[in-house]
């Protein structure tokens, strides 16, 4: 870093910025004691974020380019200030709250919560631990009309059911999914069939999905559950943890707007 800050190169950009600087002072008479000034810390952070991104440290040349860069962005960020560009931007805007809850959520010091804590919250939240269903099963599949092979089917052995009906473009069979998976991949009304069917060896069908029709052959299937507490601490501890964060930068936020006064037209006088 010592080596090319005594770089000539980097001289006369740092020069140059500061010659166009006093030449925009002088011909504009408002600006005069403007300064863009690129700190080692703003440099050791260039270099760093560059490693992160393409896992080697910058050359030089790299690096100059990047105080290049960083000094264009913020020349033409202040230009766009003083011309007023940054009011009434709602990306602008957009990007300077949720800059705000960022830096407030960085703020929030969180204590650990004790173990009682979290069983309370547990008890309070069981739906978000239970154990789902799970279902895993054969399909056949046919692009348009089915044909009539449930008798075909049910007397195939071993794998040769695999050779009826139409190529699918998922899986032909499935294990331990739960009801959201199976309406994500065959949709609402096939995983309500599926899941109100009866346990059967036998094929029934077919079932309608987004592809077409399926015949299907439950393997195995778990009723929902509720695991023990034990074995699910740690998710209770991140929902906890989560909620608790959401909770603080709300606090936070309230506090931010409590010292303005609000006025809706129409709502208010």
């Amino acid at each position: 870093m010592k080596r090319l800050i005594r770089e000539p190169l980097v001289h006369f950009v740092l020069a140059t910025v500061l010659i166009f600087g006093a030449y925009a002072a002088l011909n504009s008479g408002q600006r005069g004691g403007d300064t863009i000034y690129v700190s080692k810390a703003d440099m050791e952070r260039m270099a760093q974020l560059y490693a992160v991104e393409a896992n080697a440290p910058p050359s030089d040349a790299d690096l100059e380019a990047m105080i290049v860069d960083h000094v264009r962005q913020e020349a033409l960020v202040r230009e766009a200030k003083s011309l007023g560009l940054d009011q009434g931007d709602t990306v602008v805007e957009r990007r300077l709250a949720q800059k705000m809850t960022f830096m407030l959520a960085d703020m929030a010091d969180t204590a650990a919560p004790d173990e009682g804590v979290l069983k309370d919250w547990y008890a309070q939240h069981p739906e978000r631990f239970a154990q789902p269903p799970l279902i895993s099963f054969q399909h056949v599949y046919f692009r348009g009309q089915p044909a009539d092979i449930l008798t075909e089917l049910q007397g195939a052995d071993g794998n040769a059911w695999q050779s009826f009906g139409d190529p699918f473009i998922l899986q032909r069979a499935y294990a331990d999914l739960p009801p959201r998976e199976v309406t994500r991949l065959f949709g609402g009304a096939f995983a309500a069939t599926l899941f109100e069917t009866a346990d059967t060896p036998n094929w029934f069908g077919p079932i309608s999905s987004a592809y077409g029709a399926h015949f299907v052959r439950i393997l195995s299937r778990s009723e929902a559950a509720q695991p023990p507490f034990e074995t699910v601490k740690a998710d209770v501890l991140a929902d906890w943890s989560e909620y608790d964060r959401r909770d603080r930068n709300d606090a936070a936020v309230a506090a931010i707007i409590s010292k303005y006064n609000v006025e809706i037209e129409g709502l208010t006088e």
